[in-house]
């Protein structure tokens, strides 16, 4: 599991932190050198600063490679989420309200852009499992656990409501 971060602002750090104790690989990526540093991100495994027209060909993307999206920079996440819609990933989050996500398809689509229902499905906006989260580090929790269930196919429901056996309901894809 590689985890792309767009956002090297506070809220981003609690995502960091996070991922890092489920053993994910992750890298950070803004446009501003003076947040995406070791300092800041000590547990990221690549800091990237760069524009966000430069920031796929710096990666390989792969189908276990997610992207979430919290800049807090509509131009440069709108300009990230065009180039990714192109790429084998299998997850990309917009941090904010459903109304940002409903406008950059909007703005895509007059600048003639097609998003066609393939890539919508890979697209979550807002980001996370609906958990209550409102801290940080609750977000963190809601984000990481709707790409977990996502990459698995799972239906993030409480387990309470399972018919069948944890581990055998749904294979885990490894």
């Amino acid at each position: 599991m590689h985890l792309v971060i767009a956002g090297a602002g506070n809220d981003a750090q609690p995502v960091v932190e996070t991922a890092h104790l489920l053993g994910w690989k992750i890298t950070v990526v803004d446009g501003r050198a003076s947040h995406v540093n070791a300092q800041r991100f000590p547990r990221a495994h690549q800091l990237i600063a760069a524009s966000a027209a430069e920031i796929k060909a710096k990666l390989s993307i792969d189908p276990w490679t997610v992207f979430v999206l919290m800049t807090h920079n509509y131009a440069y996440d709108l300009t990230l989420l065009k180039d990714l819609m192109h790429t084998s990933t299998r997850y990309i989050g917009s941090l904010g309200p459903k109304t940002k996500l409903l406008r950059m398809f909007d703005d895509m689509q007059k600048a003639g852009m097609t998003v066609t229902e393939s890539q919508r499905s890979i697209i979550y906006g807002p980001v996370g499992l609906d958990i209550g989260a409102e801290t940080s580090e609750e977000i963190a929790i809601a984000i990481l656990a709707e790409i977990k269930a996502v990459l698995n196919n799972r239906p993030a429901t409480s387990l309470k409501f399972l018919k069948t056996k944890i581990h055998t309901e749904y294979p885990t894809i490894i």
